[in-house]
């Protein structure tokens, strides 16, 4: 493997996120990394260990059964990657009771890399069954965080 940006960024995507290595976070992952994810919708994740603390228990709810990355594009340090993991929501989430439905996420990560670690990743998702699911939990994070003017 490489050194590049693409490299790296690839690497953690197809290993790190699809398989969900911790090692890979460890190996390709900025200590002070910023995430910004639905999966924090409160505001972004910062640092490795809370970003895999947060992804772990993700995965381990939705585990992965299926997944396909689309595209990468590389401009400079910057990677986007586009991808679909088709999951199974298995256990419950943040009090949400498991479904048990096979829910595809269409994600697309933009990952800045400097040297040869990851210091950023802002995901966007068309997650919409993952969110219509998910919607008691999420409603309160996301529309209580609104400014709210009289």
């Amino acid at each position: 493997m490489t050194n590049s940006p693409r490299a790296i960024a690839y690497a953690f995507i197809n290993e790190g996120i699809a398989k969900t290595d911790m090692a890979v976070f460890d190996a390709l992952l900025a200590e002070d990394i910023v995430v910004e994810t639905g999966l924090s919708p409160a505001g972004p994740i910062l640092g490795r260990e809370a970003y895999k603390t947060v992804f772990s228990g993700f995965a381990d709810a939705w585990p992965v059964q299926r997944f396909e990355i689309h595209s990468v594009v590389t401009e400079g340090n910057l990677v986007v990657i586009q991808f679909t993991a088709t999951t199974l929501f298995a256990k419950d989430y943040y009090g949400v009771k498991a479904t048990h439905q096979v829910v595809p996420l269409r994600e697309i990560h933009q990952l800045e890399v400097a040297g040869e670690r990851i210091r950023r990743n802002t995901v966007a998702g068309v997650n919409f069954p993952f969110e219509y699911i998910m919607y008691p939990a999420l409603k309160d994070a996301v529309l209580g965080s609104l400014l709210t003017v009289e």
